[in-house]
């Protein structure tokens, strides 16, 4: 490849001046600095130009270029100082390629390979022109400039400078490009004038009570190496109605399109005040307009969209806004971020970004056509919105360039055509002088796919009774078994004969079609029998819990208004009249039942209800059949299938329990009443009985994997429903059970479930859809408007089909409000559930959560707000809100109330027992002494004070690499308070300069380039220290063989400290800390620790594993030693270990240890001297602590009073203590001491025991000993008094060693 030109560059014998960074290079600058391996930073576009170029003529006009943009030649050597530097470099390369076989081919792989290539911008040139020949006429001109030397508008100078000069060649009169000093001046001058401050108070004011910025797709923006990009060009049509549109409101374009791209969004988040980021060059009417320079602000605007205004009034009103964001348009967004507290890469200013280039086209050059090639325009953090060219010259695109770890390009495609449908139907809509409101979310095609194709769900069902299938099995099934209840059995004949002779004696007492019989009896054969006879008596069973306080179960009588209750003995249900099963008649008649219509009601079950008033559910036949003979097929249930029934006739999934076997002839196992609540119990029926069938709300199936008796249980199939079913315990399910595992969904107003889906053991879903319909059911997620929204989206979840309710009984206003027309379907209703849902790509649903005051506590529904109507009800309480508060998968509810002080709260919690069922009880009531309101008067429920379940403030930092992390958090950003394990670096006040300097202090302590970008990924204490020990995990307990604890650079010798008898190092952060400031103090810590580590076979073979890991941390530096009790034994073989290999040791330090001889006849410490070992360890006096029981729970929970770190070990952790306290005591006991040649200093504590110990007992093992008494006991040597006076004379006694050379 010949080169066909050279360098065309003026000299300069002068040393570089060095210039400041502009502001919005600095932005750029730190954002490389956060990631200097990613290319993405480098903009990139080839220009083909084809037909005549006079190359000699291209190169000077390059050249010329190159001259007058300084920019061009920068070398950046930090955040703040930047130098030109012409170097050797030709401005422009060609390589002659038009001998290759394939030019082009040769000459991508060159660019990407460039374009991939990270720069170092105190190194490599910010800028590449190359020009690549490929043929005789033509040409692949190649330019690339670093982002933190050219913004947009910048490379458009250079260009279309260089297309001016190309074509004016030696008669140019062009105004030349401006100097890059103009720009840095411009910044100077505004920095020191009013307006800056003027701006910063006009953006903390327009932001100052912005809520909390979502994403259109949820997870961390966080620039990405690459990014999709897609292209919509704006059909001629729509360009010219925007262009009207713009006439008509006399607004640019520019804004119109802006306005709407915030609109769209807000589709997505669900919010109406929106935060959008609009690029602004903040050149013109400035000296710095022709300043190739990277100049470009991003403006947080805040917009609120109003969908039920006149369109054109809120573009015009959204312009204005626009217009007032770039009158203030030079204070930089980094600035804004700082104002806001907003520090950290996971905190967002603004959703997505909106760029408009109208500027831009395609170069024109004398004699050529010149088509353009867009490479790359720099980092894209979230999703960019661009607009590319002008609807006046109708050639306007709409370009999407999106992060790739937040989309995939599918979604991209679909953002850019969904976009551009959005935008047609809003331009029109405004034109026509319509509101948002009329403008849909999803394109044409979505909707059909989203409202039609998934929900044909069509499928033929015979128009049947509940009453004819059963009926039908006791005819086919007469002989085989149907239920098995407590070592009672009874066939289908016996079933038929004794519930037709029961529906007998119930018409006689006044059952019948669309009336209610109540009933409440235990699980029992009388139940089903029950059950069976009611619904063939023509009328509906209503389940009523005898357990449930007397006066919800008379307001569900009042409203149910059953004819007759079935009842033990005794039992009394207000007026209703009672038949208990002893009075039951089994005399066989020849009567005829009635007649059961398909929409006659089968069932009334009571859900819990907003006001307080319970509402009852009334279900037809033809919903439930349909629903049964569904999930007969689906499942493939035959008559060898054994259904458990186990779930309170309550909750609406004892339905399919107790029916589904008269599909399919299978047979019943009936649970004895409690016995749902005992997972032993269940695994004893399910095995005993063959069961085949079981159903489980997910809290309770977690429960039950957790039985022993459970483990290994072979079943066909379980439904999971009433709940969320994780992920995790879908996984642990199928490591633990063998069967199909099915989640199902669906509320009490549609006949149990709607939805279904597989949780196979081979599904990866995370988190576990919903799934897809049923028959004949449909399904729609949509908004607040009835309108659906695309996949991804958030949306309220709607039902509709043969399923639903007939109505609440007796409320006629609220079936009104829940069960709504279909607008999709004329003449049908649709069930508003409440739920939030989104739909994943594929069609399956995802469920989200409740959107109203109703949530699901282990399975069961309730209405918060009925709680808070009990809580009023109670005598001089005047306000009451009730929670639900997770903490991990741990859900309680919470009750807030205020009231007089005459209220006492176990008097108020008595009152709550008695009106509500105990699961809806509050775990915990709290008094305030107003309830918070939002700036509307509205209760703000975020303001609520978290409740207080157990004192705690937050685990402290573990010694090593999490006390060091903290100290230096301390240092840099002086908090209040101690730092703790889980505080984030920016939520304390950190910003992009102290982030700098503690990224040098880290590497400082460490010796290695900890890197900007990681502490943005791992900000918090505990994160960072993850990461910096090797692995990025969360679950570091601070148990590896050697800490660090302390953080200095100071590379004088430094200190091991040799773990006590329990193995952990955590003891001596007090020393460490206290030594800080001369030097580094390391912990040593035993192996066996880690179960998977075995423990040393002698004392020896330990000594010789730390002296090695010493000598690799130390390298030729002398080492100091010290160990406390049982380390100051270890202490001694390892400086004998290290004499051995040749390593100088300094001082030799003792705790109060005493020689292995004094040990090797006492008697076993016993099975408690662990938890001893760990109390010491802590800092406490085992012996003093009379009235702590030495168990593990107990000792455990002593650590979490004190706020030691060692509350937070895991029981892996206290395991290992306990192994190494064991193993240590037979490895000192065994012991052979060698003699030191040097000195020990022995600290000697204050005699506490009957035992004499000297410090003389190691004159037989050492040059000399030289002894120190403290008067402080044994125990309490690592404790901050006796540190205090210790650690100078470890300070000392190590100065002095290195004074005289460590001999």
């Amino acid at each position: 490849m010949a080169s066909l030109a050279g360098t065309v560059r003026s000299d300069s014998s002068d040393l570089p001046e060095v210039h400041p960074l502009g502001e919005a290079q600095r932005g750029l600058w730190f954002a490389q600095a956060l990631d200097p391996e990613n290319p993405v930073f480098n903009t990139g576009q080839v220009m083909e130009i084809c037909d005549a170029l006079d190359v000699e003529r291209f190169t000077r006009a390059v050249g010329k270029v190159h001259a007058e943009a300084g920019s061009l030649s920068l070398r950046i050597l930090d955040d703040n100082r930047q130098i030109i530097d012409p170097g050797t470099e030709p401005p422009l390369s060609i390589l002659d390629l038009s001998q290759e076989s394939d030019p082009a081919a040769i000459a991508r792989s060159d660019i990407r390979r460039d374009m991939e290539t990270p720069l170092d911008l105190a190194r490599c040139s910010p800028a590449l022109f190359r020009l690549y020949r490929l043929s005789k006429n033509r040409f692949w001109w190649y330019v690339r400039l670093h982002h933190v030397i050219a913004d947009g508008f910048a490379t458009h100078l250079i260009l279309s400078r260089t297309a001016e000069l190309y074509n004016r060649g030696a008669a140019d009169t062009g105004p030349a490009l401006s100097p890059f000093k103009i720009a840095l001046e411009q910044d100077q001058l505004y920095r020191n004038s009013p307006q800056y401050t003027e701006d910063r108070t006009f953006w903390n004011d327009a932001l100052k009570d912005m809520p909390d910025v979502a994403g259109i797709k949820p997870g961390p923006a966080l620039t990405a190496r690459s990014y999709h990009h897609e292209v919509q060009v704006v059909p001629v049509a729509l360009a010219e109605r925007l262009r009207d549109l713009s006439i008509a409101l006399k607004t640019g374009w520019s804004d119109i399109v802006t306005a709407l791209v915030a609109a769209y969004y807000a589709r997505f988040v669900g919010q109406q005040d929106v935060t959008v980021g609009v690029a602004f060059m903040g050149r013109f009417g400035s000296p710095a307009a022709r300043v190739p320079l990277m100049l470009m602000n991003i403006l947080p605007v805040r917009l609120r969209v109003d969908e039920d205004r006149r369109l054109a009034d809120w573009l015009a009103a959204a312009a204005a806004t626009l217009a007032a964001a770039r009158r203030h348009g030079r204070y930089r967004h980094e600035h804004i971020r700082r104002d806001l507290g907003l520090g950290g890469g996971q905190r967002r200013l603004f959703g997505p970004l909106v760029n408009v280039l109208p500027y831009e086209e395609d170069l024109r050059l004398d004699g050529a056509t010149v088509t353009t090639e867009r490479l790359g325009t720099g980092p894209v953090d979230d999703i960019t919105f661009s607009f590319r060219g002008d609807p006046m010259r109708a050639n306007l695109s709409v370009e999407i360039d999106a992060n790739p770890d937040l989309y995939g390009m599918a979604e991209v495609r679909a953002h850019a055509e969904r976009f551009l449908h959005f935008l047609d139907r809003a331009v029109e809509t405004a034109l026509a002088d319509g509101t948002l409101a009329d403008v849909p979310t999803v394109t044409d095609a979505e909707a059909a796919w989203l409202i039609g194709t998934l929900n044909d769900t069509g499928h033929a069902v015979e128009p049947l009774t509940l009453v004819e299938v059963i009926e039908r099995a006791f005819t086919r099934h007469a002989g085989r078994e149907a239920l098995r209840f407590d070592g009672e059995s009874l066939s289908y004949a016996e079933l038929d004969r004794r519930s037709a002779a029961l529906a007998r004696q119930l018409i006689a007492a006044g059952a019948g079609p669309d009336r209610r019989v109540a009933m409440a009896l235990p699980r029992s054969s009388e139940l089903l029998i029950g059950l069976v006879a009611i619904l063939r008596s023509g009328a509906a069973y209503m389940p009523v819990d005898l357990s449930h306080p007397a006066e919800r179960i008379e307001r569900m009588l009042a409203r149910g208004m059953p004819v007759l209750a079935l009842a033990p003995e005794g039992a009394v249900l207000g007026d209703v009249q009672v038949l208990a099963p002893s009075a039951w008649t089994s005399e066989p008649s020849s009567d005829l039942l009635p007649t059961v219509d398909p929409r006659d009601a089968a069932y009334v079950i009571f859900t819990s209800g907003s006001t307080g008033e319970p509402k009852g559910v009334l279900v037809e036949h033809r919903a439930i059949v349909n629903r049964l003979e569904w999930m007969k097929e689906h499942y493939g249930f035959s008559t060898d299938d054994v259904i458990l029934q186990k779930t309170p006739m309550t909750f609406d999934v004892s339905v399919w329990e107790f029916f589904l076997s008269f599909f399919a002839g299978g047979t019943l196992v009936m649970a004895p009443p409690e016995a749902h609540k005992d997972p032993e119990w269940l695994a004893r029926l399910i095995r005993e009985n063959g069961v085949t069938t079981a159903h489980f709300v997910p809290s309770m199936l977690s429960a039950f994997l957790s039985e022993p008796k459970a483990q290994g249980l072979s079943l066909r199939r379980v439904f999971a429903s009433g709940e969320e079913l994780t992920a995790d315990l879908r996984d642990r399910f199928h490591r633990e059970i063998s069967a199909e595992l099915h989640n199902l969904y669906g509320p009490t107003e549609a006949a149990v479930d709607v939805s279904y889906w597989a949780a196979s053991a081979d599904d990866r879903s995370n988190p576990v859809p919903i799934g897809l319909p049923v028959w004949n059911t449909r399904l729609y997620v949509l908004d607040a408007r009835l309108r659906p929204v695309p996949p991804g989206v958030a949306g309220r979840l709607y039902i509709a089909g043969v399923q639903l309710a007939r109505e609440y009984v007796g409320r006629a206003d609220l079936t009104a409000e829940r069960f709504v027309p279909d607008p999709f379907h004329a003449g049908e209703r649709m069930y508003d559930t409440g739920d939030m849902a989104r739909l994943r790509p594929d069609g399956a649903i995802d469920y989200l959560g409740r959107l109203d005051n109703q949530i699901k506590l282990r399975g069961l529904r309730i209405e918060l707000g009925e709680i808070e109507a009990a809580i009023l009800s109670y005598p001089h309480v005047t306000q009451s809100v009730a929670i639900l508060h997770q903490t991990g998968s741990d859900k309680r509810i919470v009750g807030y109330y205020v009231a007089s002080p005459a209220v006492e709260e176990p008097s108020l919690r008595r009152h709550l027992e008695r009106h509500l069922p105990d699961y809806m009880v509050p775990s915990l009531l709290v008094c305030l002494p107003a309830m918070p309101l939002s700036s509307n008067g509205k209760l703000d429920r975020n303001a609520l004070p978290a409740p207080r379940f157990s004192a705690g403030r937050g685990e402290p930092p573990l010694p090593g690499t999490e006390q060091i992390v903290a100290d230096l958090f301390a240092s840099l950003l002086e908090p209040g308070e101690p730092i703790r394990r889980d505080d984030d670096f920016f939520a304390l006040g950190g910003h992009s300069l102290l982030a700098v300097r503690l990224v040098q202090q880290l590497a400082r302590v460490f010796g290695r380039d900890v890197g900007l970008g990681n502490l943005f990924r791992y900000p918090t204490v505990k994160r960072l220290a993850a990461h910096l020990d090797g692995e990025a995990r969360v679950d570091d307990n601070g148990l590896q063989p050697v800490i660090r604890l302390n953080a200095t650079d100071n590379d004088a010798p430094p200190l091991f400290m040799i773990h006590p008898a329990g193995g952990i190092g955590w003891c001596y952060g007090g020393y460490a800390r206290a030594l800080a400031g001369e030097r580094a103090v390391w912990g040593i810590q035993a192996d066996g620790l880690d179960p998977s580590r075995a423990q040393p076979e002698s004392l020896e073979v330990m000594a010789l594993q730390y002296a090695r890991r010493i000598g690799e941390i130390a390298g030729a530096r002398p080492v100091h030693l010290c160990g406390w009790s049982v380390g100051g034994i270890i202490a001694h073989a390892v400086a004998n270990a290290l004499v051995r290999s040749g390593h100088t040791v300094g001082c030799l330090a003792m705790l109060d240890s005493y020689p292995a001889d004094c040990w090797r006849n006492e008697p076993d410490p016993g099975p408690d001297a662990g938890l001893k070992a760990l109390l010491a360890i802590a800092g406490h006096d085992p012996d003093r602590l009379l009235d702590l029981p030495m168990t593990r729970d107990a000792v455990r929970d002593f650590l979490r009073r004190t706020e030691s770190p060692l509350a937070a070990l895991p029981e892996a952790a206290f395991e290992g203590i306990m192994r190494v306290v064991c193993g240590n005591n037979r490895l000192v006991r065994a012991h052979v001491h060698e003699t030191y040649p040097g000195t020990i200093l022995h600290v000697a504590a204050a005699p506490s025991g009957k035992r004499l110990l000297s410090p003389a007992d190691w004159r037989a093992y050492a040059g000399a000993v030289r002894e120190h008494r403290v008067p402080f006991i044994h125990a309490e040597l690592t404790a901050a008094p006796a540190v205090e006076a210790v650690a100078p004379l470890l300070a000392a006694e190590m100065a002095a060693r290195e004074d005289r050379g460590c001999n």
